[in-house]
């Protein structure tokens, strides 16, 4: 299981010196991840995918949470208050728990794409300052050479670790 590591640049400039450095160790651009503000280009640098840039991780959480206990109240209460007389069972408890869930993920993934990420949002005023964020997923025989690497030519960098899944 990778875990995620992130940490602030001060530019564009010291990001660009950085990504090569971390390509070096093996890290693909699949694992790689700069957020900046809207008028810097990232060109060449990977650019966040959509569950980077939105809160569609969390969202989706949410939703299937909120949808699948909903689905399994709704099943509970068609089981014990029969409805024109039908008599339902587990089915259909199991069912309405599952429809609840999965209508639940859909309709909050929609909302989700379109919301900032909110574990990067708590950076965003430093972003807009022109630093730049770089999320990089480490394999675990990959941290001691990324750890080495940030400590030897970057010792600056203070380095977080958390999941930032939607960034």
């Amino acid at each position: 299981m990778k875990n995620r590591v992130f940490f602030l640049v001060e530019d564009i400039e010291a990001a660009k010196l950085l990504v090569p450095d971390i390509r070096r160790l093996g890290i693909e651009d699949t694992d790689l991840h700069v957020i900046a503000n809207q008028s810097i280009a990232l060109e060449p640098l990977p650019e966040p995918d959509i569950a980077h840039r939105s809160d569609l991780v969390n969202a989706a959480r949410r939703g299937a949470l909120t949808g699948g206990t909903l689905g399994l109240v709704g099943g509970l209460v068609a089981l014990t208050v029969p409805v024109a007389g039908l008599t339902l069972g587990g089915g259909a408890v199991l069912a309405s728990t599952a429809l609840g869930t999965a209508l639940g993920t859909w309709f909050s993934t929609l909302v989700g794409v379109s919301v900032p990420n909110q574990e990067v949002e708590q950076y965003r005023d430093r972003i807009d300052r022109g630093e730049v964020m770089i999320i990089v997923d480490l394999e675990p025989e990959q941290e001691a050479l990324f750890t080495g690497l940030m400590a030897d030519r970057h010792p600056e960098t203070l380095i977080e670790y958390g999941n930032l899944d939607a960034a």
